[in-house]
């Protein structure tokens, strides 16, 4: 539920017991004064009769009986509530009325005086089908209220809150955030503000660390490589050259590791904007036949369904995600097994047979995630996949279903 709709359905709540409150305590006490006046008016009347029978007057009047009674009767007063008929409306009435015993110069007499009662149903019914009127009217001065003001009031924050969705730290692009005259708005904005260009700033250096770290590994490799090269030439002892095999290999897997970098901070670069329309059938059998000698050399069998697909998509990086695919499922497919590749409409799908993964499946895409059993890989092929897929609005999943890991890349067709 949205912050507007949440504190505007507090604010009806609120109103509606404060109202229904206020309505039956208003009910009440309009009651108990009605009443208080009421006999202050019945017992005026009773005084009145006693003041004409001791003057020796008769006393005739509606609503009220006069009747003498024996001296012996303790005098007392009553009020109770009664109902008369009344012919012209042809139903019962309610009165209320004092009955009272009292002494005076000319005898003991028992009056009653009535007066026409108050209807407190017509009266609890008007009181609530007003403040029932009133709730409503409050309820739509508080949804037009928060239409029209309160959205007036947090446009800055929910304009924000949008631009906080599509921020990215990778952009060179700065945050454009909007100020607003209310001050908890205001500091959030210049907080969020900061926050954001900092985090700009040091994803920025980090990235420039990286690509420049990259770069400058690249030259010292290179001699290590020829120096290493030229030294395995030579005649040596056969322990010297385990050691310059196992230095070779290592040298290789740290320029395999420079290489993934550089190309990972170049991603994050946008190093490549420029995209064409590919052929990705005719770009995935070029790839299957540049691993062919892989493939008969860990003699692995492929198996090929594919159908004419076009996408638009940069070359380079398009080759990068079929290579990386099809080299982890060669990589990881044992001698004698086979791997499916499959491209039809909308998706790639390449799958390979093999033990489970053993690390957490939420690891695969992330950045040196790999298999402890599997020393000599970067452990970055399928974060480089997961990052040119994020650049082509691809989505790629993982399944390890009846002993295969399959790979399925969901292709966009925007052109």
């Amino acid at each position: 539920m949205k912050l507007l709709q949440r504190s505007l359905r507090y604010n009806i709540v609120i109103t509606v017991i404060s109202l229904t409150v206020a309505g039956i305590l208003m009910y009440y006490l309009l009651k108990k004064e009605i009443i208080a006046e009421m006999r202050e008016q019945l017992e005026y009347q009773v005084e009145e009769i006693h003041q004409s029978l001791k003057n020796g007057h008769s006393v005739s009047y509606p609503l009220v009986e006069v009747e003498k009674v024996s001296d012996g009767i303790a005098p007392y007063t009553i009020f109770r509530d009664t109902l008369i008929y009344d012919p012209l409306q042809a139903k019962s009435e309610d009165y209320y009325y004092l009955l009272s015993v009292g002494k005076n110069s000319a005898g003991n007499y028992k009056i009653r005086v009535m007066t026409t009662y108050i209807g407190w149903n017509e009266y609890s019914s008007t009181i609530f089908t007003m403040l029932f009127l009133t709730a409503a009217i409050l309820t739509l001065l508080n949804v037009a209220g928060s239409y029209f003001f309160n959205k007036r009031i947090w446009s800055p924050f929910f304009y924000n809150l949008d631009r906080l969705k599509n921020f990215s730290v990778s952009s060179d692009e700065p945050i454009s955030l909007q100020s607003s005259t209310v001050v908890e708005f205001k500091e959030l904005q210049r907080s969020l503000q900061d926050l954001a260009d900092r985090s700009q700033k040091e994803y920025k250096a980090l990235r420039e660390f990286t690509e420049n770290a990259s770069h400058e590994m690249q030259t010292p490799l290179g001699i290590i490589q020829s120096k290493l090269d030229r030294m395995s030439q030579v005649e040596v002892s056969e322990e010297l050259a385990d050691h310059i095999v196992q230095a070779k290999s290592g040298v290789e897997r740290l320029r395999k590791l420079n290489k993934s970098l550089l190309l990972l901070a170049k991603l994050d670069n946008n190093a490549y904007p420029d995209k064409t329309e590919i052929s990705l059938d005719i770009q995935l059998r070029k790839q299957l036949e540049w691993l062919e000698e892989l493939l008969s050399g860990k003699k692995v069998t492929a198996v090929v369904n594919i159908e004419p697909v076009k996408v638009y998509a940069n070359l380079f990086l398009t080759e990068v995600i079929l290579s990386n695919l099809l080299s982890n499922a060669i990589r990881y497919t044992a001698p004698g097994n086979t791997i499916h590749v499959f491209l039809s409409g909308s998706m790639f799908e390449i799958s390979n047979p093999g033990a489970p993964l053993d690390f957490p499946e939420n690891f695969l895409f992330q950045r040196f995630g790999k298999s402890s059993q599997n020393i000599q890989a970067t452990g970055l092929g399928l974060s480089i996949v997961y990052q040119i897929c994020q650049l082509n609005n691809w989505k790629i999943s993982y399944a390890y279903r009846e002993g295969h890991h399959t790979f399925s890349v969901m292709l966009s067709m925007d052109f």
